[in-house]
């Protein structure tokens, strides 16, 4: 293990998977390169910031990779640029991924995000739902929020199974976020195409 700006950093994934089904927290593995702009800046930065080390702690059993010294890792991950941050299941199994350098606020969002994301993978739908809103109202202006939205529609429909849940997340990500590659895929979920799937089955 190894302490860098106050965040204890597992270095072997096993024994992270095991701290992380003990707790119940998710895998925060952070693959870096020494010479790597963006990972330096991550870690004299980003990582250095109160906030964002205590989402880490609070949330996450981080883990640090450096890719030419974990070859067999980072090539398990598919990772072919640093830093690549992956929340993960105390499995390893991949939840979420970002990758590139991001200051502390845009940071933050993907945390959050990567909680959302792995509280709807373990079916825990209402705290799902909960952390998307949490994204749509911390971060309204960012590229997370039309995802938050979509996903929360995911969750919502996910628990009810009622399909007008995902016509509404539509119709709100048409009016909101028209533009966003999320309404395009929540396109299907419009009341016209849904009376189509239901006729044609």
């Amino acid at each position: 293990m190894k302490t860098i700006n106050e965040i204890n950093w597992f270095e072997d994934i096993e024994e992270a998977k095991i701290a992380s089904a003990s707790s119940g927290k998710p895998l925060l593995m952070f693959f870096h390169y020494t010479h790597c702009a963006g990972c330096i800046n991550t870690f004299s930065k980003t990582l250095t910031k109160m906030s964002v080390k205590d989402s880490i702690k609070d949330n996450f059993v981080p883990v640090l990779l450096e890719t030419t010294e974990r070859p067999a890792e980072t090539g398990a991950y598919g990772v072919v640029w640093t830093p690549t941050f992956i929340a993960a299941d105390d499995t390893g199994v991949e939840v979420y991924r970002w990758e590139g350098y991001l200051p502390e606020d845009d940071f933050l969002g993907h945390l959050d995000m990567a909680v959302a994301r792995v509280a709807l993978k373990k079916g825990n739908h209402r705290d799902a739902e909960r952390h998307f809103d949490e994204v749509l109202i911390k971060y309204p202006l960012s590229d997370l929020a039309p995802m938050a939205m979509y996903y929360h529609g995911v969750a919502r429909f996910n628990k009810t199974h009622d399909e007008t849940q995902l016509t509404n997340t539509y119709e709100n990500l048409r009016l909101e976020f028209p533009n966003s590659i999320w309404a395009l895929k929540a396109s299907v979920w419009s009341s016209e195409n849904m009376e189509e799937i239901k006729k044609a089955a």
